[in-house]
């Protein structure tokens, strides 16, 4: 029992140690450098979309045509799903 105990916080100290590290490093670097990548994003968002409009503004326009698909899509597996339960049932009947 007594090296299930030593082994269970030798690996748990293995593994916290090095990514605790990793992630203070990363949220030092983040603070200190999130102007210029925030500069570099709206950059390669501004030369990667038509018009130089940025995704932002071209998501905003196009999300109701995505939620409209999605509702679609529900619509239609719904419509199956209760068509499939009803033939289940009248085949069920008829037996």
């Amino acid at each position: 029992m007594r090296k299930v105990q030593v082994t269970a916080v030798f690996w748990t100290l293995l593994l916290a140690v090095p990514f605790t590290a990793f992630a203070l490093s990363l949220a030092a670097y983040t603070t200190e450098h999130m102007s210029e990548m925030i500069t570099w994003v709206a950059s390669v968002s501004q030369a990667t979309t038509v018009g130089g409009r940025g995704w932002l503004p071209e998501l905003s326009a196009r999300w109701p045509e995505v939620v409209g698909m999605i509702v679609g899509q529900i619509i239609i597996m719904t419509i199956l799903i209760f068509a499939r339960q009803t033939k289940l049932a009248e085949d069920q009947s008829q037996a």
